[in-house]
């Protein structure tokens, strides 16, 4: 009978420790489970399956069991979803103090394009990222004071691409363009900076920084370098065509490299700007007369004989004139001093001439202009002789027109080539 009652009571006792061990596999399988499913629905965890070891038998090395279940309980644990690495709490906090700590790492180590893209991520995740955003400014400054310039430009570079109203970090790009006399990369920056200028400060102070930057670039360029002040110009306009001063600036350089129909062309286009307007016409027809000095026109002749003769402007009167280059001044015959209505009492003096027919009076005058064809001479001595006999001619043309130009007779095709002496 007491065998019996032993027996009995070892029995109740077992199905008590088992049950207990039951119950605390329970409670650990729903804890972790729990876990697992909060990873999972954070997107914290890979796809790949959460593993859990199998639970100890009830039955099987039931102490060890019992001992583990209590240590699980008494420590709580994060199991990763991925390799099963376990998290204390410490370290989860920590993390959660220091979440810059990857930008960071990735920007001392040099891997801007990845830096940026986990900047990409962190904004998408995170409403704020003006931390990340200062602390990519700070690094930005940080590489400027060691004089690392290039890489300070890089990192910008690839910030900007992300930042649609980044006006603060273009300007300072800008600034870094600028200490490496990169003149071209800054001014695109610049440029590209006003659809984001959002006040009327910074349109200003972009506005500023342009002017600035291309007089430094302007001066950057030998003043002998033509091709390159013209190439300068016409990067402007391609980039900001609304700003007319670049238009005279560049047909200033196109006029010296000798392009003179380029330069016209683009003068035409500002000719009755309200700024620039009066400018460009002044230069348009200083380009005209200096067309003429640089090309060799061509004026018909009517050949009499031996000798040429030419249509001549005195005065605004058609006169024609027998081409004499020994005679040393240009002579009117009294016919012709009427048409002018030159007045005995305008003349400046009396003079003594030699003619064909010998020596004879003349009388001195000073007339406004006289020219053949487009070519002028303004405020001009001419002679008046009273029988002055040329046939079909009204006078001669003398050297004190023709020492103004470079000239030749094409007796051939009887035409006269002038051209402006430089």
């Amino acid at each position: 009978m007491p065998a019996t009652q032993n027996t009995a009571c070892r029995g109740q006792g077992d199905f008590t420790v088992d049950l207990a061990i039951m119950n605390k596999l329970i409670i650990l399988t729903v804890l972790l489970a729990g876990i697992g499913i909060g990873w999972l629905l954070r997107g914290a965890a890979a796809p790949a399956p959460v593993v859990i070891s199998p639970a100890p038998s009830l039955h099987e090395h039931s102490d060890e069991a019992v001992s583990a279940i209590d240590g699980a309980l008494d420590s709580p644990v994060i199991i990763s979803a991925t390799h099963l690495s376990v998290k204390s709490l410490d370290e989860i906090k920590r993390s959660q103090k220091q979440p810059l700590e990857p930008l960071t790492a990735l920007l001392s180590a040099g891997r801007d394009a990845e830096a940026i893209e986990w900047y990409v991520s962190f904004e998408r995740e995170n409403g704020d990222v003006d931390s990340a955003r200062k602390w990519i400014n700070q690094e930005v400054t940080r590489r400027e004071q060691r004089h690392d310039l290039h890489d300070a430009a890089r990192l910008l570079s690839l910030f900007i691409e992300q930042l649609p109203h980044g006006f603060d970090e273009r300007i300072a790009l800008t600034s870094i363009y600028q200490r490496q006399e990169q003149f071209y990369p800054a001014l695109s920056v610049l440029f590209e900076t006003i659809p984001v200028a959002s006040t009327t400060v910074e349109l200003t102070q972009l506005d500023q920084l342009i002017l600035k930057t291309v007089k430094a670039a302007d001066r950057d360029i030998r003043p002998d370098d033509i091709g390159a002040k013209i190439e300068l110009y016409q990067f402007l306009l391609q980039h900001r065509a609304s700003d007319t001063q670049y238009y005279i600036e560049l047909a200033k350089w196109l006029v010296k490299g000798t392009h003179l129909d380029a330069a016209i062309e683009q003068l035409y286009i500002v000719q009755y700007d309200p700024f620039v307007g009066d400018v460009a016409q002044k230069m348009l027809a200083e380009i005209e007369r200096l067309r003429l000095k640089l090309l060799e026109t061509p004026l018909a002749l009517v050949r009499r004989g031996s000798h040429f003769m030419v249509d001549a402007s005195l005065n605004h009167n058609e006169i024609r004139l027998l081409i004499d280059t020994g005679a040393s001044l240009t002579v009117l015959d009294s016919a012709a001093a009427q048409l002018l209505g030159l007045d005995e009492f305008d003349a400046l003096q009396r003079m003594q001439m030699n003619t064909a027919n010998g020596v004879t009076e003349a009388l001195l005058y000073r007339i406004d202009s006289m020219a053949l064809g487009v070519f002028a001479v303004s405020s001009i001595d001419i002679a008046v002789v009273e029988h002055l006999e040329i046939s079909g001619a009204s006078g001669l043309l003398g050297m004190n027109f023709l020492q103004h130009f470079e000239f030749r007779i094409d007796q051939s095709d009887a035409q006269l080539f002038l051209k402006y002496r430089d």
